[in-house]
């Protein structure tokens, strides 16, 4: 907010009552039918979580969507978001404060760099997430069942 008081933030689906301390905020509803066009609308995508037994049973949907809208990605290594998440590749892992505000603003001011990771995410999301990639591996699977 400081150093960058420019930039604005979209919470999406966080509810009029959302707590933004005072950032540039947007508050839109979360629906099925804006979900992909508020989304595509972002730069950079973030999943932060707790490191807690609830969160790593999360299946990281949410980076997927953002990774398939071709956003870079700062996540927490928690669950699955430490096999989504290629460091330096398709996004960034944070852990600390510090590390948070690293990566956001080295992706913040590097658009290059921002573009580059977004398209190798946009290529994981549809190598590894897409419908057809899961359609080949049930049929893959169901290949290897005698009959």
């Amino acid at each position: 907010k400081k150093k960058r008081p420019e930039l604005s933030f979209r919470f999406i689906g966080a509810g009029a009552s959302f707590a933004s301390d005072g950032l540039n905020a947007e508050l839109p509803e979360w629906s099925e039918q804006t979900e992909a066009e508020l989304l595509a609308g972002c730069d950079i995508g973030i999943m932060p979580l707790p490191d807690t037994k609830f969160a790593r049973g999360k299946c990281g949907l949410k980076l997927i969507q953002y990774m398939a809208c071709g956003l870079p990605v700062v996540a927490s290594p928690v669950g699955v978001n430490q096999e989504i998440v290629e460091e330096g590749k398709n996004g960034f892992l944070a852990t600390t404060q510090d590390e948070w505000y690293e990566k956001l603003d080295r992706l913040i001011g590097d658009t290059d760099f921002r573009t580059s990771l977004g398209k190798a995410g946009r290529a994981k999301a549809a190598a590894c997430y897409s419908l057809e990639h899961g359609f080949s591996k049930w049929q893959e699977i169901l290949g290897m069942i005698d009959h």
